[in-house]
């Protein structure tokens, strides 16, 4: 008999699940480029309707339809659809909120992932420095679509890190690199006696002002534009950079970092979240997988592990460093100048 024969056997169920999840990523998707969720928005339909609206051959309009309820972004009453809340503010068009075009854009770059594995270059070819984000983002509707997309990211982290630091210990912060302030909002809105900000390119300011007229917060965070590798930080007791980290290479991140010490008066504490990877190595999946994503859309770009942190961190003179874990895969390392 032959080892495979006699090995016991090995289920096929993990290597399925990770095969098919793209049909449901796909499902949705599709979805959202056929306007599936602004149409049914303020206006609920029945299959045969919702299929008439969209030009969709009936055959395969129904199991569409309903797969979309399976998998939580459509509920069906009485035969008729409906958006459930996360689809109504994420994937409806109409809104200041869709991250449709942003995940359009993300899921086709991942189809150049044997290109990005075999050269090592973005593969959106836009630049180094500010130029990989003003290059791409010319007009205030592209800066539109990226920030939404940061605000969907950013929107799982910042309650988590609204209670997960003590901010009654500082009475100031600026979120750097914070894009139109969907984070900062976060934080003052669970602790409104502090003093907010975020420190992004010029650019930016336009999508800035309409979420914060969106939000209610006009006047209530302070929008500093700058390019943080050439112009000063501002001024404030706390400095937060989330998801920033790991656009850049080594030498960047030191820099930044080494810019934030400087900035930060004595006592002033700065705050990194990014999808840190174990410092093993072995995970977390989430954090390799961004990982691979910051391949595909920065120069020099990666995940990093937590001992990398600690040691840029040590390297520019802060100390007290703690760790906590923000769940999705997201770290929060703090460190103090003393």
């Amino acid at each position: 008999m032959t080892s495979e024969m006699t090995a016991p056997a090995v289920s096929a169920e993990p290597l399925w699940r990770l095969g098919t999840a793209y049909f449901s990523r796909k499902t949705v998707l599709t979805a959202a480029e056929f306007g599936v969720f602004t149409t049914l928005s303020g206006a609920p339909a029945s299959a045969d309707e919702l299929a008439e609206r969209l030009e969709l051959h009936p055959r395969g309009a129904r199991d569409f339809f309903d797969t979309l309820v399976a998998l939580g972004m459509l509920t069906r009453v009485g035969g008729v659809y409906h958006n459930t809340p996360l689809a109504e503010h994420y994937l409806n068009a109409e809104r200041a909120s869709y991250v449709g075009a942003f995940l359009s854009t993300a899921d086709a770059r991942w189809d150049k992932l044997v290109d990005a594995l075999k050269t090592g270059d973005p593969q959106n070819r836009w630049g180094a420095g500010a130029q990989m984000f003003t290059e791409q983002y010319r007009t205030t509707a592209a800066w539109r679509n990226f920030t939404a997309g940061m605000d969907y990211l950013n929107g799982m982290i910042g309650p988590v890190l609204a209670e997960a630091f003590d901010w009654s210990t500082v009475r100031s912060f600026v979120d750097v690199g914070g894009a139109r302030g969907n984070l900062a909002a976060a934080i003052l809105r669970a602790h409104p006696d502090i003093e907010a900000g975020v420190l992004d390119l010029p650019d930016v300011a336009p999508v800035f002002e309409e979420h914060m007229a969106e939000l209610g917060l006009t006047g209530k965070i302070t929008f500093h534009p700058g390019n943080f590798f050439e112009d000063p930080m501002p001024d404030a007791q706390a400095l937060v950079m989330s998801h920033v980290l790991h656009d850049w290479g080594v030498e960047e991140r030191e820099q930044l970092v080494a810019a934030a010490y400087r900035a930060l008066p004595s006592g002033g504490v700065l705050l990194i979240v990014d999808p840190m990877i174990d410092d093993d190595r072995q995970g977390p999946a989430g954090a390799l997988l961004t990982s691979l994503n910051m391949l595909m859309v920065t120069p020099h770009g990666s995940e990093y592990t937590r001992a990398d942190c600690r040691s840029w961190l040590e390297k520019a003179g802060f100390t007290g460093l703690t760790e906590t874990d923000l769940g999705t895969h997201n770290t929060l390392i703090t460190a103090r100048k003393s």
